[in-house]
């Protein structure tokens, strides 16, 4: 391929959001191979709009400034995933290579065992609902997994990750089991909800009675009833809970709803609907208090409209790099 292509490849490829493409410009701009060719047409762009040149020289003072640097740094130690430091980088380099490690390690964290294992899953944004022969349902939230066995004696589903919504049709003589990384959920006849976490499940019953068991010792259960909720992690059974926030649940109605809750978990819930890091730059805004709704049909804008609502500014690397602050 001669040049004049690749160089026009590089062009063709560039998203049409202007901060994306700035910081595509910002990058290559570093690369030890960047060629004249692709110098001239930088400057192209850079002189086609006044926009151009502002969306530019903001991507250069951001990846100048210390307290960003100090984010994304604190975000890759966060995920184990920070690069060594070598004598050899240079000082804007440093952000660019924590920024990839990042990028890199969201977009291959899928665990393809489970994507074999499955026999329903969904996509970071996306939700489907499953309809089983005996006619009960179950909703799979945003990258989520299940495996399902409806033959024999009992109705067993194992939830591989992500978090499922299940409506049981009663079957006194099939119990409907569902079974997750620390715990077991036995059900006759219910609306209930199963969270598989990082580090804990968590089980949340909208009506109805389910028996959960810590899968460790098979020895400690409890009984949870209507708006009752328990998580389950490797010390055991924790304390039975009332559901007192929408946001847990009222993603099953296509909306995001919190109640006097802190931007940090806000945004922890909308990660969970689109690929990517967020990180923050003014750590005061993580417990700023808010009330309100988002619809996950708008997965992508979803933090722009948080934004915009808020006043809480919001910059865009890229799609997949977001400062808050």
């Amino acid at each position: 391929m001669n040049q004049n292509n690749e160089t026009n490849s590089l062009e063709s490829e560039l998203n049409n959001d202007i901060d994306e493409q700035a910081v595509a410009w910002f990058i290559r701009l570093r690369a030890d191979n960047v060629t004249s060719d692709e110098k001239a047409s930088f400057l192209r762009w850079l002189n086609q709009a006044n926009m151009h040149r502002d969306a530019f020289n903001e991507i250069s003072k951001l990846w100048g400034d210390t307290d960003l640097l100090k984010a994304l740094d604190d975000a890759a130690q966060k995920h184990h995933i920070a690069p060594q430091k070598k004598t050899t980088y240079t000082y804007v380099k440093l952000p660019l290579a924590i920024a990839a490690c990042l990028f890199l390690a969201f977009l291959f964290r899928n665990d393809f065992a489970v994507l074999m294992e499955s026999d329903y899953s969904t996509r970071v944004g996306e939700r489907k609902t499953v309809y089983f022969g005996d006619g009960s349902t179950a909703m799979l939230n945003t990258d989520s997994s299940i495996a399902v066995s409806m033959d024999g004696p009992q109705r067993r589903v194992d939830l591989l990750k992500g978090e499922v919504y299940f409506e049981v049709k009663p079957d006194p003589n099939r119990p409907f089991i569902v079974q997750a990384d620390h715990s077991t959920t036995r059900v006759l006849g219910t609306r209930f909800f199963v969270h598989e976490k990082s580090d804990s499940d968590e089980v949340k019953v909208v009506s109805g009675r389910v028996e959960v068991t810590d899968l460790r010792t098979l020895s400690q259960s409890v009984i949870l009833h209507d708006r009752e909720s328990v998580s389950v992690d490797v010390s055991g059974l924790g304390e039975t809970l009332l559901l007192d926030s929408a946001l847990k649940t009222s993603w099953v109605n296509g909306f995001l709803v919190f109640e006097n809750a802190t931007l940090e978990s806000v945004i922890g819930q909308i990660r969970r609907y689109r690929t990517g890091v967020v990180v923050y730059k003014d750590n005061a805004l993580r417990e700023f208090k808010i009330n309100g709704r988002i619809n996950l049909r708008e997965s992508d804008d979803m933090l722009k409209v948080l934004g915009k609502n808020l006043s809480v500014k919001m910059t865009y690397l890229t799609k997949w790099l977001v400062i808050v602050g």
